[in-house]
């Protein structure tokens, strides 16, 4: 039986571990084709073989997605592969947690370059073939720290912040030429997220967060709408995390 995005084609950031893998396979378990691009080209080619596996092809794009050069790597391999991107998933983020005083300025632009910089140069890229095909989905993985404060989180905040701005502000522009917007607002989840940075591998509460699977079925959610329907903000919390 088809999957509901058969033959589609997704790109998805940050695709090596965490909600980024998760998501990869959650959307080729539909039927899609997925490009998957992070750093580290050792576990996006295990994923690859995964995917290959649920007889999807997966296309492996070693890059940083916040520098104009990888992206624009990643843009042209994908349509030279599969000729159209369907699906852009901005999954690749940092954090570091801690009072705003232990963040350095340093710490300031890994965080904003690779939450919100890449955020715009893969969104810039793939966008226009979209507009022009008017059909598309773009999701953004955030946070609820995009929409709202939190202690220790001063800067993660702000980057998220600044993606949920961006994916609004993209929504009012994209949706009459019918390109879907979403912004997945997840709680914790266990992943290695900021493992060294603020969180570590033995933290109990762990366990009580959201898995990265939970969140791909959300990424699914918003790319299966039916065609008049679109889902822009979807918030998500572990059952122990108060709203």
């Amino acid at each position: 039986m088809p999957g509901r995005l058969e033959d589609k084609v997704a790109v998805v950031t940050g695709a090596s571990r965490g909600i980024g893998r998760a998501t990869a396979l959650a959307l080729a378990k539909q039927g899609a084709h997925v490009v998957i691009t992070a750093r580290a080209e050792d576990e996006l080619n295990t994923l690859a073989r995964e995917i290959g596996e649920l007889r999807r092809e997966a296309l492996v794009v070693a890059a940083d997605a916040s520098r104009e050069d990888d992206v624009e790597r990643l843009f042209c391999d994908a349509h030279d592969k599969f000729g159209q991107v369907d699906i852009l998933v901005n999954n690749a983020g940092v954090g570091k947690f801690g009072a705003l005083a232990s963040i350095s300025p340093e710490e300031y632009d890994w965080m904003m370059n690779t939450n919100m910089r890449a955020t715009f140069l893969c969104t810039r890229a793939f966008l226009p073939k979209m507009l022009v095909r008017q059909e598309g989905w773009i999701v953004f993985v955030g946070s609820v720290a995009g929409l709202k404060g939190l202690p220790h989180e001063t800067v993660y905040c702000a980057t998220k912040h600044a993606q949920y701005g961006f994916a609004t502000a993209l929504d009012h522009e994209c949706r009459d030429r019918n390109v879907k917007v979403s912004y997945i607002a997840p709680g914790g989840v266990n992943t290695y997220f900021a493992f060294g940075t603020g969180r570590t591998p033995d933290d109990p509460t762990l366990n009580e967060f959201l898995d990265s699977e939970d969140v791909a079925e959300a990424v699914v959610f918003a790319v299966t709408q039916p065609p008049k329907s679109r889902v822009f903000l979807i918030g998500m919390r572990p059952m122990r995390e108060a709203l």
